[in-house]
């Protein structure tokens, strides 16, 4: 069994960016205001890449179980009717990337978000789904 983790370092990443952008533009007049600013942003910035790296993937050889915060889903790869790696730019620097399951059906999809060498656990997945 497998146990795979989101990348949050992306998520800071990208989370650091915006709140840069966004002070560039505020109207702010006293220091205090803005350092109250940067520290609510980066605290909040904080809060959601634990509530991310808090859920985790277990890919084994009969299905995949997705656990996050408030729920837990067991998917069989014979439910599983296709999917795909989505990786862009910044995701492509960090090695991580998000994978798109597509379910019998069209009942639903579900997203493996961030987690780590893509590539691989993408090629582990299609080879099970081949094989059910």
């Amino acid at each position: 069994m497998l146990v795979v983790r989101p990348k949050i370092s992306k998520t800071i990443t990208k989370g650091s960016i915006l709140i840069f952008l966004f002070s560039i533009f505020l109207n702010i007049s006293r220091i205090e205001d803005f350092v109250i600013f940067i520290g609510i942003s980066f605290l909040l910035l904080s809060i959601y890449s634990v509530i991310k790296y808090m859920s985790y993937y277990e890919i084994s050889e009969d299905y995949i179980i997705i656990h996050n915060l408030i729920s837990t889903k067991k998917i069989r790869y014979t439910e599983i009717e296709d999917g795909f790696l989505s990786q862009g730019w910044l995701a492509r620097r960090f090695n991580c990337g998000s994978i798109y399951i597509f379910l019998k059906g069209g009942r639903r999809i579900e997203i493996l978000r961030d987690i780590p060498d893509p590539l691989k656990i993408e090629d582990e997945i299609k080879k099970k789904i081949d094989y059910s």
